[in-house]
């Protein structure tokens, strides 16, 4: 009898398997869309596992403290002999003693795979995929495309540069410069000596002479008055005539004169007899004006000349500053002459330029996490919001991208029906390609959170909890230790800290958040090094919540640049986060990575396995 039974029960599921492959053409489609939208319409409640759990709701019968709890007492407890109770249970118990009679009285029926009855189904198990792979004459394929758009957000440093003027200041000194001048000497004090007249005058300049004459005109008189008369001046004597009115040149050259020595002419009478009378009548006549002597000289002068010019600063405050290059300067104020005075006289100075803009760049562009997208020509920018500033000016966004890429697959159109051979198509009809992935990240970022909490003991719990750390973005004789990539080679880093270095491969694996930056060393007004100051996690999932859910969604923010504030997401915060829109394309290469996907024949190996535990379970049975 029970030989008869096992037979009815293998028959009756092969027909069952048979009848399933022969019905697939028309509802393996539909099987396939309802499994992928349950998947679809439940991904979003994962966060709500958290909080929302509560067992004895959903499983009948549930009971929080089972007797066989007492099987369990810890990883550290001593046995519980759950051998020799379990022994007992299955001798005393109506389970036990059924589970006994059963294996005692109904011994295995040897079953040929060779029957008719079991031979059909297996034949159309192993013909199943000629319905949907092509080689059914009822099929078609088909190609089918479908353009996807995908948002990515990322951040950025973006180039910043800044002005500064500098003006030129009119400067200059004396310099020694050789005069001539023309001198015509009027005054003299005139005084009668002993046998001759004497006429004596200041010098005016400090010089050597270069060309001498006087001119002498005689009173209109008669008499002696008009005698010949030997006049001595300036190291030379000329002997005037009798009625020798007129000009005479004098061999001065090179006579040497100082500004205010007294010099002195001499007169003297070429007459033998009544000479004091003729040295009278002279003495009153030049005395009165009747007669004239003026000395005309050309006399070579060293003077002091003023002279200016446009005097430059080196460079203005702003190249002082920490990481600052020169980028360009133009000339803002035209040039021309300007005026100045000097010890009451005025000068001009001319100059091509009087005032100079220099632009400096302060923060060179670095791309960051934005760099894969910006150099995709299928990304667009979207959106860009600065981050934070510094001074007023903005040095770090948040930037979205929006990248189109087109699906491809080959469908197999059967009797009416859409077939998915190989998946492929599945993203086509379905919808975006990364929602398996985007259903994981948001379970497993649930998962991550629960496993902070759980190491945790405190009534105060919170998960993805970070570490606040620096690094010197640029100072004098330092190369830029807060960079987003290279930090595998070292080129150019050495002066860099192993904690700089180990933040820098910390931002290469995306587990910072850009926090900010700050001067943290000025002098008289000129930034001499800054520091940029990071909150880092354990791992992109934890990465990702605190930025997009506490920054983002919550607007709770990372501290100061001075003193981050890195502190994990506390439970009330965990459940008002929307994971549904969280981006966690960061994290998908590290899902893909770490995920160990059977091959073909360990999963169909895995699938008879199961259905041979199946039949045996309904073969033991009875």
């Amino acid at each position: 009898m029970n030989k008869w039974v096992t037979l009815l029960l293998w028959g009756a599921l092969l027909f069952v398997m048979a009848s399933l492959f022969w019905v697939l053409s028309a509802n393996a489609n539909d099987q396939y869309n309802a499994g992928s939208g349950y998947a679809s319409s439940i991904k979003d409640s994962s966060g709500k596992t958290v909080t929302g759990f509560t067992p004895s709701s959903v499983l009948p019968n549930y009971n929080a403290t089972p007797p066989e709890s007492g099987y369990y007492g810890g990883v550290t407890a001593g046995s519980t002999n759950l051998d020799t109770q379990g022994n007992q249970a299955l001798a005393t118990s109506e389970a036990g003693k059924a589970i006994t009679d059963s294996i005692l009285n109904n011994p295995k029926d040897p079953i040929s795979m060779d029957a008719p009855f079991i031979s059909a189904g297996t034949d159309a198990q192993a013909n199943a995929e000629g319905v949907t792979d092509g080689s059914f004459d009822g099929c078609e394929a088909q190609q089918v495309s479908k353009t996807e758009y995908t948002t990515h957000i990322c951040e950025r440093d973006i180039n910043v540069t800044r002005t500064c003027t500098r003006d030129a200041t009119i400067t200059g000194q004396y310099y020694p410069v050789n005069v001539q001048k023309s001198l015509r000497i009027t005054a003299f004090s005139y005084n009668k000596e002993s046998g001759r007249l004497r006429a004596d005058f200041a010098s005016p300049v400090t010089g050597t002479v270069l060309a001498a004459s006087f001119d002498f005109v005689y009173a209109v008189s008669t008499g002696g008055y008009t005698q010949s008369t030997t006049i001595t001046l300036l190291g030379t004597s000329v002997t005037v005539p009798k009625y020798g009115n007129g000009n005479y040149g004098l061999n001065a050259t090179n006579y040497a004169l100082t500004a205010g020595q007294t010099q002195s002419v001499y007169f003297v009478v070429n007459q033998s007899q009544h000479q004091d009378t003729f040295l009278n009548g002279m003495l009153n006549n030049l005395n009165s004006g009747k007669t004239t002597f003026v000395l005309n000289m050309t006399v070579m002068v060293q003077e002091q000349e003023w002279r200016g010019q446009p005097s430059w600063p080196a460079a203005c405050a702003l190249s002082q500053e920490a990481g600052a290059q020169l980028v360009s300067s133009i000339c803002s104020a035209g040039g021309g002459e300007r005026q100045i005075v000097v010890d009451g006289v005025a000068h001009s100075v001319y100059s091509d330029c009087w005032q100079y803009t220099d632009t400096y760049r302060t923060q060179e562009a670095d791309e960051g996490t934005c760099a894969t997208y910006a150099a995709n020509p299928a990304c667009t920018l979207a959106t860009q919001q600065c981050a934070y500033s510094l001074d007023g000016i903005c040095l770090h966004q948040n930037v979205t991208y929006s990248c189109e890429r087109k699906i491809t697959g080959t469908a197999m159109v059967c009797g009416g029906e859409v077939f998915c051979s190989d998946g492929s198509c599945a993203q086509v009809v379905g919808g975006q390609s990364d929602s398996f992935q985007k259903a994981v990240s948001q379970l497993a970022a649930v998962a991550a959170a629960g496993q902070d909490v759980a190491d945790l003991n405190d009534v105060n719990v919170s998960a993805f909890t970070g570490r606040g750390q620096s690094c010197r973005k640029a100072a004098a004789g330092f190369n830029n230790c807060c960079k987003a990539s290279g930090w595998g080679s070292d080129v150019g880093l050495a002066n860099c800290s192993s904690d700089e270095k180990a933040l820098g491969k910390a931002k290469e694996r995306l587990l910072t958040v850009d926090v900010g930056e700050y001067c943290s060393k000025k002098v008289l007004g000129v930034c001499l090094e800054k520091k940029r100051s990071y909150c880092v996690f354990d791992s992109k999932l934890a990465q990702i919540v605190q930025q997009q859910g506490r920054q983002w969604q919550l607007g709770i923010g990372f501290g100061s640049a001075e003193s981050p504030n890195c502190s994990g997401i506390n439970v009330a915060q965990l459940q008002a986060l929307n994971f549904a829109i969280m981006d966690f394309k960061n994290f998908y290469a590290d899902l893909e990575n770490g995920s160990a996907i059977p091959d073909g024949d360990a999963l169909t190996e895995r699938i008879k396995e199961q259905v041979a535990a199946q039949m045996q379970q309904a073969g033991g049975g009875k």
